[in-house]
């Protein structure tokens, strides 16, 4: 009879507690859509509101992080290096940073949004989550794959979702690309403390799928040992 790895450990195994730490995280970025309508809509007042939400949430996530590496043991007894682990975790949590960074940029000052951004900035965002949504899935599977013992059809799975984390994460960029343009051809327009803020909060949107993208990395690893 298969006894499920996770089982064997006592429920302890660090894999699916990196998924608790994933929901955390997207608790943080499922606010960002809501951030950015209260920024196209001019309403400074409720983009500081939902910016301190996202910092209150982001502090929720640091704790399940700081639990989850606190509760890590010096060796585990799994085909996974403690490393791997913890790239795992912190490219999680760099997530939930960047949603919070976004916040507090967003708060330096009031942003005017440029007319010819405001439509890319809204698929731009929608792309950029996607990524993460996707690479929630993928962290998903791991306590599947604790069930299997580490192989069968989920390890099939798995490699097929960090492909598709990547494609999401690609079509993000070339949003970035698109909405990039679009700003720089603007710098006629705009001061240049308008085209270094938005630069800054374009960077840190895809950087939320740029560390979506390296979460699929180190499952990659995880999962090849």
């Amino acid at each position: 009879m298969r006894i499920p790895l996770g089982r064997l450990l006592g429920g302890r195994s660090p894999l699916p507690r990196a998924g608790r730490l994933m929901t955390r995280v997207v608790e943080c970025t499922d606010r960002v859509p809501e951030l950015i309508e209260h920024l196209l809509a001019g309403d400074q007042d409720r983009v500081v509101s939902v910016a301190k939400e996202i910092s209150r949430l982001e502090g929720k996530a640091d704790e399940t992080k700081n639990d989850l590496r606190g509760g890590l043991p010096a060796k585990l007894f799994l085909p996974v290096d403690r490393r791997d682990v913890l790239r795992l975790v912190s490219q999680i949590d760099a997530i939930a940073d960047c949603a919070e960074d976004l916040g507090v940029l967003l708060t330096w000052r009031k942003m005017e949004t440029p007319e010819a951004m405001r439509a890319l900035l809204r698929i731009y965002v929608e792309r950029v989550l996607d990524t993460v949504q996707t690479a929630k899935q993928l962290v998903d599977l791991l306590d599947p794959l604790m069930e299997v013992g580490f192989g069968g059809k989920v390890v099939d799975q798995i490699n097929q979702q960090i492909d598709e984390v990547a494609r999401k994460e690609h079509e993000a960029d070339k949003v970035q690309d698109q909405i990039s343009k679009t700003l720089f051809s603007l710098e006629q327009e705009l001061p240049p403390v308008a085209i270094f803020m938005w630069t800054k909060v374009l960077f840190a949107i895809g950087n939320m799928a740029n560390h979506a993208e390296n979460v699929g990395d180190a499952v990659r690893l995880i999962v090849a040992r």
